[in-house]
């Protein structure tokens, strides 16, 4: 009986290593380690619809398409309530999602938010779901039910999807709700403002590059919003300084942008018949422009 026990305690403590392994390794993202894991846990009797899902996940993780589906299937099995339901509804649309397949996904994760509501990851994973499956109509709702008055960034992936799915009058409003919500990363901001530059809206970008330069986290956004300006109103060569400053300020990504504005600006200065490129002052200018 001693025997017995000690075995059945030794048992126990491999699959307890064996589940805490492949869950730290999934929060790390090592798949294989997860995956190796999570097979020593199931054939220690560990057969559970959780154990399933994080299996499929580790081998989706891994490019495993097949094998993570069968896992997937292989949960359905052993699913007993509401909870392991959406843990591999959850699971089947991303696998879906990274195999391309958005229509699918978007379907798993709806029938997972009906289980649980209050998921808020899903809502935005829904929306992502949809505006890459082409439904930009069904996305903006989606966005636009996720924005508040104090986080703007809901309400930008709104107007992107309005703007996407020829809906300018909804994209238009839901810029001004972003820019009035605020974003709080650079990226978002250069976002609103070359959307605000799409839609028309001038007055509202030159007013967004206005709040940038009062925050040195966003000094290049500013910048790189009034060199848009510069280039849609024929000016390449302002354009062109104005982005050389964002690019040494921090704009690091959008160096390519900025040679192909001075490209462009040089360009026209040759055939104005001055021989060199942009001068580098904020006043440069062009007789002429294409």
């Amino acid at each position: 009986m001693t025997g017995w026990s000690d075995g059945a305690s030794w048992r126990l403590w491999r699959l307890q290593s064996a589940v805490a392994e492949a869950q730290g390794a999934l929060e790390l993202g090592l798949y294989n380690r997860a995956r190796r894991a999570l097979a020593r846990a199931i054939a220690l009797g560990w057969r559970t619809s959780l154990a399933y899902a994080d299996l499929a996940r580790a081998c989706a993780g891994e490019g495993r398409w097949s094998e993570a589906m069968r896992a997937v299937e292989e949960g359905w099995r052993y699913a007993r309530s509401s909870g392991d339901a959406f843990d591999l509804l959850r699971v089947s649309g991303l696998i879906a999602f990274r195999r391309g397949d958005f229509l699918r996904a978007a379907h798993a994760w709806q029938q997972a938010l009906v289980l649980q509501p209050d998921w808020l990851e899903g809502w935005y994973r829904l929306g992502v779901a949809c505006a890459a499956a082409g439904a930009y109509r069904e996305a903006e709702a989606l966005f636009r039910a996720l924005g508040s008055p104090e986080d703007g960034r809901p309400y930008a992936w709104a107007a992107a999807c309005a703007y996407l799915g020829r809906m300018p009058l909804a994209a238009r409003r839901d810029l001004h709700l972003a820019v009035r919500g605020g974003v709080s990363r650079p990226q978002d901001a250069r976002g609103l403002g070359a959307m605000a530059l799409a839609l028309g809206q001038r007055s509202l970008a030159l007013a967004l590059a206005d709040v940038c330069e009062t925050d040195a986290r966003y000094v290049a956004v500013a910048l790189e919003i009034r060199a848009l300006i510069e280039w849609m109103e024929g000016d390449p060569a302002s354009a062109a300084c104005l982005a050389k400053k964002a690019v040494t300020l921090a704009a690091k990504n959008e160096a390519a942008s900025y040679l192909a504005i001075e490209a462009e600006a040089y360009a026209n200065l040759e055939a104005d018949g001055h021989g060199g490129p942009a001068s580098s002052t904020m006043d440069a200018k062009i007789r002429e422009t294409n």
